[in-house]
Formats: structure tokens, C-alpha cells, sequence
């Protein structure tokens, strides 16, 4: 992967990947792959700009060996996390994770959509339209 080094502290490295900007896909990746490096405390992305921000506790070279060697095209670090704990994620892992930020907003505005819907609409009309929502299995 190319990138270049932004700024970096002791303990913490943001760098900028040589692409216009993240897709959703690859700002999941990214996370996940190095989230799971060992010695690795939190990943911050900014998809906009394509940019991470890594905080280690570890070896810098270790951080730095895993950068050169990352590439979306070939997760095999994912592949190799998930053989590893069976794709299992504790209950403090989940207190931890939070909503992105986009996702976030798609669901306050479905949620004040549907409020509203239910609110203004007369009854048989609501009756009918979660009816056909449950028979389209219609997803968000």
C-alpha cells in the first residue's frame, strides 16, 4: 500500500493513503486489520481524506513493517483473525465499537420518517403500508 506519513508522536502515526478517498469497504478493512495488530491501542480513519491515525504501545517498525505489507486486494491478516477466534467478539469489544457516524444518520432519518408516517396517516393506511413492509421484507 502506498501512503505517506502525516504526522507522528511517540506513541501514535497518522498517514495519508495514496487515493482520492475510503470507500466504506476499505475504511472496515483498514480498521479491522490493524486494530488487531498486536500492540496496536486504537485506528481512527478518515475516509474523506483517505487518512488513518494509528496509537500503538508497541515497536514503531512493527507498525510500519505491517503498513508497507497491507493491501486491500489481499486480506489475508482478516482471514487469519477470523481462523483465530472463530469471528467472536466479547462483550467489551461490543461496549467499545460505535456506530459510523453516516450509519448513524440513515437511521435517525428512517426512524423520524417512519414517526412521522405513523403520526399523519390515518390507521388503515399505516395498517397497509407495514403490512407490505413485512411482506417485501423491505431492508433499510
Amino acid at each position: 500500500m502506498k501512503y505517506r506519513i502525516e504526522a507522528e508522536t511517540k506513541h501514535r502515526i497518522r498517514i495519508r493513503i495514496s487515493i482520492r478517498k475510503l470507500t466504506e469497504e476499505q475504511a472496515k478493512i483498514l480498521k479491522y486489520a490493524f486494530s488487531r495488530a498486536p500492540g496496536v491501542t486504537s485506528v481512527t480513519i478518515y475516509k474523506p481524506t483517505a487518512g488513518c491515525a494509528i496509537t500503538y504501545t508497541g515497536d514503531r517498525l512493527e507498525i510500519i513493517r505491517r503498513l508497507n505489507a497491507f493491501n486491500f486486494e489481499n486480506v489475508q491478516m482478516m482471514a487469519e483473525k477470523k481462523d483465530e477466534e472463530n469471528a467472536r467478539i466479547s462483550a467489551d469489544e461490543m461496549k467499545k465499537r460505535k456506530l459510523d457516524p453516516e450509519l448513524k444518520h440513515k437511521l435517525r432519518m428512517r426512524i423520524l420518517g417512519e414517526t412521522i408516517a405513523d403520526t399523519i396517516l390515518p390507521l388503515p393506511v399505516q395498517l397497509a403500508y407495514h403490512a407490505y413492509q413485512m411482506v417485501t421484507l423491505k431492508e433499510m
